[in-house]
């Protein structure tokens, strides 16, 4: 299949998330503290291939339950808290060191996710305070930043990992973010996508934004109760393009086209067809044909969720075609495994039999 060039528009996918009352407007944060990985860039696909690389060596793999147990922490604490989840004997420290190389030369290529500079520029352009909290050391957060000089001009201050004495869920990153911009951490807006990232900025004191790394279905009911009981907790987004400035007192977003937010850059996917299981095919009896799983884990951030519209091309046929395409989990039938499920805006002579469908969409 061929690329095509082209310029895609996504809606964000907002129904059923908790907002926050238009109260927090009148109380305009005084500065934004974000994460990094999972948040901001797409580094959990690079270390999830190379966790369960790393894991088949012992006979291991990287069960649901110890993902989970690895988002948002410090890499030693990580690995030990993997290894016991797996019952592995083998040292945090050697899995460090046999991880490690394995990312380095990768770490510069990693991508923004989607929102991302999006959100940061309109802060900037705003006259917001910015500071980046992440679990990362300084020597891996250069290497991730390496290709991407215009994040930096988009934060005034970053505090890693090793430049704290306890790493998340501790608060002591988000408190020294807070201390470089000069301003009290209860006055901040925390960005997460973590547990153990959102309990130590609501140990800090900071309200929290949570745009969770979803690594299952995600329960409506269990959200809402973790924005209602958890003190701290503002809002949980399915991503960064769903975040609505003027909730916090900012200006709205000046990008929109006809309601829809551009996507910059595209999301491209390429994957094998398999049988389509929506609505679609099983109600209406209408043919569907999804991108497999498989490509989906390759290719996009857990955190990519919602409905996206764009152009497909098919096997290797030359035409393009308008379509529209959503990512994430079907709530018709709950299905616990993340879809990709576009649909062509077109009307077929037959039904076009390929192996490959590749998307650009935004």
């Amino acid at each position: 299949c061929n690329l095509r060039e082209a310029h895609w528009l996504r809606r964000s996918l907002i129904t059923q998330i908790p907002q926050p009352p238009r109260v927090f407007a009148s109380m305009r944060p005084a500065a934004y503290i974000f994460d990094l990985d999972g948040l901001i860039l797409d580094t959990e696909s690079l270390c999830v291939e190379v966790a369960q690389q790393v894991l088949s060596q012992h006979g291991k793999t990287l069960t649901k339950e110890a993902h989970l147990a690895a988002l948002g922490k410090r890499p030693l604490d990580c690995w030990r808290d993997v290894a016991a989840v797996l019952d592995l004997a083998v040292s945090a420290q050697e899995l460090v060191d046999q991880t490690e190389p394995l990312l380095q030369t990768r770490w510069a290529d990693v991508k923004p996710l989607p929102g991302a500079r999006r959100l940061l520029q309109h802060l900037q352009a705003c006259g917001c305070k910015v500071a980046i909290a992440t679990s990362t050391s300084r020597s891996t957060f250069d290497k991730k930043l390496a290709k991407k000089p215009w994040m930096r001009e988009l934060f005034q201050a970053s505090v890693c990992g090793d430049e704290v004495a306890n790493g998340k869920p501790a608060p002591d990153v988000f408190q020294e973010a807070a201390r470089q911009l000069g301003v009290a951490p209860q006055d901040c807006l925390c960005f997460e996508d973590a547990p153990s990232g959102v309990q130590g900025a609501v140990a800090a004191g900071m309200g929290v934004v949570v745009v969770p790394s979803l690594v299952e279905s995600p329960d409506t009911k269990q959200v809402q109760e973790q924005v209602d009981g958890q003190a701290g907790v503002r809002q949980v987004l399915p991503s960064l393009l769903a975040f609505d400035p003027t909730v916090y007192g900012l200006p709205a977003f000046h990008d929109l086209v006809e309601g829809v937010i551009p996507m910059e850059p595209a999301l491209k996917l390429k994957g094998t067809v398999v049988k389509g299981f929506g609505r679609g095919s099983k109600e209406l009896g209408i043919p569907t044909a999804n991108v497999d799983a498989d490509s989906l884990r390759h290719t996009i951030a857990e955190a990519v969720t919602g409905i996206y519209c764009g152009w497909a091309s098919i096997g290797s046929s030359k035409e393009v075609y308008r379509m529209c395409m959503s990512i994430g989990w079907n709530p018709f039938y709950g299905n616990k495994e993340k879809t990709a499920e576009p649909w062509i805006l077109h009307d077929f002579d037959q039904v076009p039999r390929h192996d490959c469908k590749e998307c650009v969409s935004c």
